[in-house]
């Protein structure tokens, strides 16, 4: 701890954590601040970096009387999914800038609180991978995948025994690298392993559907369509690898499987 002596007495001054109330946005709070104390004169001066934790304290104890999500909160849940500030800002469709500061000691507003609580409780991200489906978007990625492995993945009448695998690593991967999924399919775990949940319907639409509607690969999409191509050349590699997958055996079957558990995978990086 850094000394300091009192401008009034000279007195060595203590550093303490005080206590104090204040009206912010007519809401009364009490917050922390560190600051010296001398214990002669009772002369009060601040830290040289409690400027700035006074800014972060006097904003989570309002957001705390009021109920919304503290900086501290938003950064662990935030944690707790294995996200940057970057995948969440793309995942809330907001800028980066916002997160920081959120973290950081500014309060966001209701709605804005509403749609964080909403995505980390899973509601917004956890089936769909934060994204609505696009049966155009699904096809355009098959088409990439196809010409990428130089074969065809989506044939008459298939069941997507293996075209459901490649799409569920791009959707997994994509969420855990860039904050959402590629098509904003669901994925049901079966005994066959991983499976585009309601594909029987899907797969004459998706045949039918126009790519020239879809929202085109991002650069970084296509990196990890051509990584997982090349991680699973063939049908029976990525049929093995999803198989293998923890999250697939360790969901009930029949149940959904949960884009959360991207950061799980571990047959490919």
């Amino acid at each position: 701890m850094n000394e300091l002596k009192c401008p009034g007495c000279s007195t060595l001054m203590e550093q303490k954590e005080l206590k104090k109330r204040k009206k912010l946005r007519e809401v009364d709070i009490e917050y922390p601040v560190d600051a010296y104390i001398c214990p002669c004169c009772s002369l009060e001066a601040g830290t040289v970096k409690s400027a700035g934790e006074v800014q972060r304290a006097m904003a989570d104890a309002y957001r705390e009387r009021v109920g919304l999500l503290t900086g501290q909160r938003i950064k662990e849940l935030r944690k707790s999914r294995g996200m940057t500030q970057e995948q969440l800002s793309m995942a809330m469709k907001t800028g980066i800038a916002s997160i920081k500061r959120w973290e950081s000691g500014m309060i966001q507003s209701r709605s804005m609180d509403n749609q964080l609580r909403q995505f980390f409780n899973g509601k917004a991200w956890s089936i769909t991978g934060n994204r609505e489906i696009s049966l155009p978007r699904i096809k355009l990625i098959v088409q990439t995948f196809e010409k990428v492995l130089g074969r065809s993945l989506l044939k008459k009448n298939d069941r997507f025994l293996f075209l459901a695998k490649y799409l569920w690593y791009a959707d997994m991967l994509a969420f855990k690298h860039l904050g959402r999924g590629m098509t904003g399919a669901s994925y049901a775990a079966l005994p066959c392993g991983p499976q585009m949940n309601n594909y029987k319907d899907l797969l004459k639409p998706i045949k039918e559907s126009d790519t020239t509607l879809a929202e085109p690969l991002s650069t970084q999409e296509l990196a990890i369509i051509k990584n997982i191509a090349e991680a699973f050349p063939s049908n029976e590699d990525v049929y093995r690898a999803a198989y293998q997958e923890r999250t697939w055996q360790e969901t009930p079957t029949g149940s959904l499987l949960d884009y959360s558990s991207a950061h799980e995978l571990t047959k490919i990086r």
